[in-house]
């Protein structure tokens, strides 16, 4: 049984990425993507490669999108997952817009109001719902002792903060 809501199935997977990336930032995010991306291919996927590469960014962009001193609030885990599912889901409807109409000039797709009322806001909802128990999990039962992120959060480079919004 999985769990959905009006076709939309929760992404597990790309969540679960997400939050690593920003709670124990840009290498745990990028191992994590890397290894869920290989697993989503190799389940899902006719080609090696896809998922991993999605994944694997995804891990990443979460760990630098905001400055570590804000990785300790739990809001914005929701945040993260938010911004990146909506950005994922767009990026995928462009894609499936814009090649079928490059290649064969067909402009046929649906509306507008079709993919942000049945695409776009249930993926985003029950992405945040399975996101509630996933970031509490992570924090309190995550794989590193309590104190070990912050210590994390001092061997970051100045490199990773270039491009973190602040």
């Amino acid at each position: 049984m999985a769990l959905s809501f009006r076709g939309q199935v929760a992404d597990f997977m790309m969540v679960f990425v997400i939050l690593t990336g920003y709670l124990y930032g840009t290498t745990d995010g990028a191992v994590v993507g890397l290894i869920m991306g290989f697993l989503r291919d190799m389940l899902a996927s006719p080609t090696l490669g896809t998922g991993m590469l999605i994944l694997l960014y995804a891990g990443i962009i979460s760990s630098l999108l905001f400055s570590k001193r804000f990785h300790s609030r739990i809001a914005l885990g929701f945040v993260q997952v938010f911004i990146l599912t909506l950005a994922y889901k767009v990026i995928g409807h462009l894609l499936y817009y814009l090649v079928p109409l490059i290649m064969n000039h067909d402009n046929n797709y649906l509306p507008l109001s079709a993919i942000v009322l049945n695409s776009i806001l249930p993926q985003i909802l029950i992405n945040l719902v399975i996101s509630v128990p996933m970031i509490l999990l992570l924090t309190y039962a995550g794989p590193y002792r309590k104190g070990i992120r912050r210590s994390l959060d001092d061997k970051r480079s100045s490199s990773e903060e270039v491009w973190q919004i602040r």
